[in-house]
């Protein structure tokens, strides 16, 4: 067997938030149908409304990157789009007509604002505490508006983390190059002792090694390594970064 390929010169772990270190406490569609559900709208599928978030969201990021930074619009002015959008499509609705869905609008995305919106993966707190023992900085890395924050303090984790860097905050998402710059620059490290860590190979692969970041995506369908090499591009879990660094 060969031994664990090992990163121990890393100064800097950055992390992806989606899928990497939470996801979603119940599938979105699930989330957004109960509000219409419960207005009295019939035959709602979680699975049409997750599709049409799906699109609805892919519609206004793609009008107003950033949450809507550029063209001076507010997070929450942002989600408020998506969701009439969504509900719109799901179910043939002027949100503005239905007084009851204006609240659970805002019902929604305060839960999405806190941890009762997502499930951290249980290797998270201890993987994120064995690397600031060792005196490793760490770093978020995330396509989010500023309810990263607040997430992360409701999941009791923020305090892990010397720098936060949300695209609504900087103006540049990831895959663009320039926000893993950023990260480097907060800490003045190299990129050669930096890791990032994400679950996409478009976002969070590819632009951290083009930088010249060491990168890793989590797959939590592999199993996690013993003493056999790790992979240099994937690992079963966050745990698997112990074994590593």
């Amino acid at each position: 067997m060969n031994r664990a390929k090992t990163l121990s010169n890393i100064r800097l772990v950055t992390f992806d938030l989606f899928e990497t270190l939470y996801t979603p406490a119940e599938p979105i569609g699930a989330t957004y149908a109960r509000p219409l559900q419960r207005q009295g709208f019939k035959n709602i599928r979680q699975e049409v409304v997750g599709a049409e978030f799906a699109r609805a969201f892919k519609e206004i990021h793609s009008k107003s990157p950033c949450y809507g930074r550029a063209q001076g619009m507010t997070s929450t002015q942002w989600w408020e789009q998506v969701i009439a959008l969504t509900w719109s499509y799901a179910v043939k609705i002027n949100i503005n007509e239905h007084p009851n869905l204006l609240a659970e609008r805002d019902q929604l995305i305060a839960r999405f604002a806190t941890s009762q919106g997502y499930t951290m993966f249980d290797d998270v707190p201890r993987v994120l505490q064995y690397l600031q023992r060792k005196g490793i900085k760490l770093g978020v890395i995330s396509n989010m508006d500023e309810s990263a924050e607040s997430v992360l303090r409701s999941l009791g984790i923020r305090r892990y983390f010397d720098f936060v860097l949300k695209s609504i905050n900087v103006g540049v998402e990831k895959p663009d190059p320039r926000i893993f710059e950023l990260a480097l620059g907060a800490v003045n490290v190299r990129p050669y002792d930096a890791l990032h860590v994400g679950d996409s190979e478009r976002l969070d692969y590819l632009p951290a090694r083009s930088v010249g970041m060491e990168a890793r995506l989590v797959d939590r369908s592999r199993p996690s390594v013993g003493d056999i090499e790790l992979s240099e591009k994937y690992i079963g879990s966050l745990s698997d970064l112990i074994k590593a660094i």
